[in-house]
């Protein structure tokens, strides 16, 4: 079945427009009578049919009263460093695919200050969009918020409370010892991911301070993106099997 995002309030009679119009009507080819689900990014969900095909919108029917999906485990936080826009792209996808809250542009010492110029609002609906996407692609009814990037001074300031448990996942640490079994007592897990260059030897200790926990991957150096992607990987499949 297909999945559309819907932001607005879904109300009985629904109209669609623009690209998902376009994908019902021309793509897809889909008819009157046929059900699409509609999922506000928080959840909530509920199963549509088409009742009319016009010239520049489709108009759906609500059918089914609401589902609403209810999360009760910790909330998960990517902080990942501005890497190469593909690349960031490839690792927002496939952490919403995975399961991820709310993904944060980094900038660090050695982040390519290029790249950070060039983090603009249309880099930031792109990644919005590819969130969506992904979210109707995987079956999820929650899609990722993608924030405005910020400095690791900043993200430790917001992050500076015993409700979260902060993550750092560094190439040259031998510790694989997290406790699977306690991290279900916080709220929210933050992961932090640097740059291709890593952490500097200041931020490093700024992190240690913060009571950051300082984790391994494994022994090979990953790039950015597949660091984020293990990560997001790891700590739900930590979450799932100790529920």
């Amino acid at each position: 079945m297909l999945r559309i995002y819907y932001q607005d309030e879904i109300k009985n009679k629904i109209e669609i427009h623009n690209s998902r119009f376009h994908k019902i009507s021309s793509v897809l080819r889909m008819n009157e009578g046929e059900k699409i689900e509609l999922f506000d990014g928080n959840g909530l969900s509920f199963i549509t049919e088409i009742v009319s095909i016009c010239k520049d919108k489709v108009i759906l029917e609500k059918k089914t009263k609401s589902n609403k999906s209810i999360n009760n485990l910790p909330e998960i936080h990517l902080a990942l460093s501005i890497i190469k826009p593909s690349r960031f792209e490839n690792a927002v996808e496939k952490t919403t695919e995975i399961g991820i809250n709310k993904i944060i542009p980094l900038i660090t010492e050695h982040t390519n200050k290029i790249l950070v110029n060039r983090f603009n609002s249309s880099r930031l609906d792109r990644l919005k969009n590819i969130s969506i996407s992904a979210a109707e692609q995987c079956g999820t009814s929650f899609v990722a918020q993608i924030n405005e990037p910020i400095l690791l001074n900043d993200l430790i300031d917001q992050y500076n409370d015993p409700d979260t448990l902060k993550i750092m996942f560094y190439e040259d640490s031998k510790i694989t010892d997290l406790n699977k079994e306690k991290i279900h007592n916080y709220k929210k897990i933050l992961l932090i991911i640097g740059p291709e260059g890593g952490f500097n030897s200041d931020e490093y200790i700024k992190l240690k301070v913060s009571n950051c926990n300082i984790q391994s991957l494994g022994k090979n150096i990953l790039r950015a993106e597949t660091a984020a992607i293990c990560a997001v990987n790891n700590i739900n499949y930590f979450l799932h099997i100790t529920q």
